[in-house]
């Protein structure tokens, strides 16, 4: 029995004592058992409450903890969906059923010209240039009118679309859950293919220019072993020089063809060289002494300042020739008569320097890294420009790469273009079919 039950019966046997009573009557018992079962089933109701409510309390809390668990699990889906997105090179808009957008990677951002502030809730056709702005309006359209007429949710695409000094390829496509059914609005994706365009007019330029310089021999090999089709041996004087100039333009059209296919295997790392220690020095004065007859019949004055305590290097001699024949005979192609020309060897900072300038028109800044691509030619500086495919410099950087050097371009102290080319005194030579370029 309790504590507050027994209290009770002791009261009531206090009642019964005060009345007078002899003994215990049946009906005093059986009302103190009462009272005491009253007393008991009001404490078990209560304590029955109080687990409820404990057990109630710890379902809260539960469920609390749960919609905790939720928000933060949707937030770091979240936070790792627009990190993805904020680290893509392509543009990424959505915009919803309205065209209004809801957010934009910074890539998309880069293509909103003098765009500041919040863009969200701003119409997509109001941040864009001209024709991408109208470009992205129609695709928005064109989907809006698909999903109307129950068609397939197929992507819109625009290629090579102009937007100011960049071009952009542009899909859209309606977003909808596979699962709810929800629309989502739209997603645009805008890819920068700028470069992509400029490698293929330099490509195209360069088949341009390539095409020329095979069409010229050919055309005079041609043209004179047709003429002496016609002719007799010893029939003409004219026999012998017929005979000289398909010689020399058959050697030219060799020459081009070895020159693309040598760049190719450079470039692709397939081109096999040999390790051999060389004398920098002198192959730099012996290629300078074979350009002096060409300088010499246009008054160019063509030093060479190449000691012969230069150090040696570990390379391909006939490689070596080759580069330092291209950067001499550029610098002769391009200085008008009269010039000067001017090639210095040199070892600065543990590496072997060749400098070649001259005091031609020079090349512009903007130009001093692309000179060095393939297919790369510079506008027409001189009125009468040396012809050629655009591959010499782009073979230079080429054969300065297989060996870890470095070839650059700036401005000369005598007026014209400066190239220095540094390379390491002893390198490993890269495997062939190894690329390295």
């Amino acid at each position: 029995m309790s504590g507050r039950a027994f209290l009770a019966a002791a009261v009531l046997f206090g009642l019964v004592v005060a009345a007078g009573a002899a003994v215990w009557s049946a009906a005093a018992i059986a009302a103190g058992a009462a009272l005491a079962a009253g007393f008991e089933n009001r404490r078990a109701r209560r304590e029955t409450a109080a687990t409820l409510r404990i057990q109630r309390t710890a379902a809260t809390r539960e469920d609390e903890r749960g919609a905790e668990v939720h928000r933060l699990t949707l937030e770091l889906a979240y936070e790792r969906s627009r990190s993805v997105l904020e680290a893509l090179q392509e543009g990424v808009v959505v915009i919803d059923v309205g065209g209004e957008v809801v957010m934009a990677n910074p890539a998309a951002q880069s293509a909103m010209p003098g765009v500041e502030g919040r863009i969200e809730g701003q119409l997509l056709w109001d941040l864009l240039p001209d024709e991408l702005a109208r470009r992205a309006r129609s695709a928005w359209a064109l989907l809006g009118e698909n999903q109307q007429a129950g068609s397939q949710l197929e992507p819109v695409r625009y290629l090579s679309i102009p937007a100011g000094s960049r071009i952009f390829d542009l899909t859209a496509v309606r977003v909808k859950s596979a699962r709810t059914g929800q629309d989502f609005g739209f997603a645009f994706l805008l890819i920068d293919c700028t470069r992509s365009h400029e490698l293929q007019q330099l490509k195209d330029r360069f088949l341009s220019s390539v095409s020329h310089e095979l069409r010229t021999p050919l055309t005079n090999i041609c043209a004179f072993a047709e003429i002496l089709g016609t002719m007799l041996p010893g029939e003409s004087m004219e026999w012998p020089e017929f005979v000289r100039v398909i010689h020399e333009e058959s050697v030219q059209l060799s020459r081009l063809v070895d020159a693309m296919f040598d760049y190719l295997q450079l470039e692709g790392g397939e081109a096999i060289l040999r390790d051999e220690r060389v004398d920098g020095a002198a192959v730099v004065r012996e290629v300078a002494a074979t350009a002096q007859p060409g300088a010499a019949a246009r008054r160019i004055d063509l030093v060479c300042a190449a000691p012969g305590a230069a150090a040696e290097l570990v390379v391909d001699a006939s490689r070596l020739r080759q580069l330092c024949s291209h950067l001499v005979d550029n610098a002769v192609k391009f200085t008008p008569d009269g010039g000067r020309v001017r090639v210095e060897v040199r070892v600065a900072d543990g590496s072997w320097q060749l400098a070649v300038e001259d005091s031609g028109p020079g090349i512009p800044e903007a130009e001093r890294r692309q000179v060095f691509e393939k297919f790369h030619q510079l506008p027409d500086l001189l009125t009468d420009k040396p012809s050629g495919t655009g591959l010499g410099l782009a073979t230079c950087a080429a054969i300065a790469n297989r060996y870890q050097g470095t070839i650059a371009c700036g401005d000369s102290a005598l007026g014209g273009a400066r190239f220095v080319v540094r390379l390491p005194t002893r390198v490993e030579v890269p495997l062939a079919g190894a690329a390295s370029v």
